[in-house]
């Protein structure tokens, strides 16, 4: 059966519950101070009432600019997103959907896991489309219809999942981003 692409238009795009709960009630925990949460109220999410099914993305991003301005505010953009992406994987570890992904991944291994991403990330979202090259046995390109203007944070999450899935020195660079699609070259040890 061939998956029809899933044709967003950018106002309509929203990431769902669990990607926001991972970050907010489980990466963060103890980090949500008084302030950052009257921010993140006034951007949209409202962490004093049940989180709801979906976020449209720039609420969700400018939910991520203000955490970083919050719970990193001492260190360049780029290491606070970088942080804050490494507290997400953790945090999305914790969530009941997030533990079982997370799970499977350690049991298949990097090359495996990173195989299994495109179906992952269509679940955080409703318009993720990726598009995955293998270059190598231990080199993946992976493309996305999207970008996300939190400098090492894309990066920084892929590197956590590879991670999760066992890979020895992940490493994840951008080779594209033109505003509207991104790539990402990852890359790890392979074991002999």
């Amino acid at each position: 059966m061939t998956r029809q692409p899933r044709s967003v238009p950018p106002e309509q795009r929203q990431v769902y519950v669990q990607v926001v709960e991972g970050l907010l009630q489980h990466g963060l925990k103890g980090q949500v101070s008084p302030r950052l949460r009257e921010r993140l109220c006034h951007a949209g999410v409202d962490l004093d009432r049940p989180l709801l099914p979906l976020y449209p993305v720039p609420v969700w991003a400018r939910c991520l600019e203000i955490i970083v301005e919050e719970v990193y505010p001492d260190v360049p953009r780029v290491e606070g997103y970088t942080r804050l992406a490494r507290a997400h994987v953790e945090g999305y570890g914790a969530t009941l959907l997030g533990r079982a992904v997370m799970g499977v991944m350690r049991v298949l291994g990097p090359r495996r896991m990173v195989q299994r991403l495109p179906e992952v990330l269509r679940g955080t979202d409703n318009y993720t489309e990726v598009t995955l090259v293998e270059r190598g046995p231990a080199h993946f390109e992976l493309s996305l219809n999207s970008s996300l203007g939190a400098p090492g944070y894309v990066e920084a999450l892929f590197e956590g999942l590879l991670a999760s899935g066992g890979a020895k020195a992940p490493s994840v660079t951008k080779v594209h981003d033109d505003g509207d699609s991104s790539t990402y070259a990852l890359t790890w040890i392979q074991d002999p």
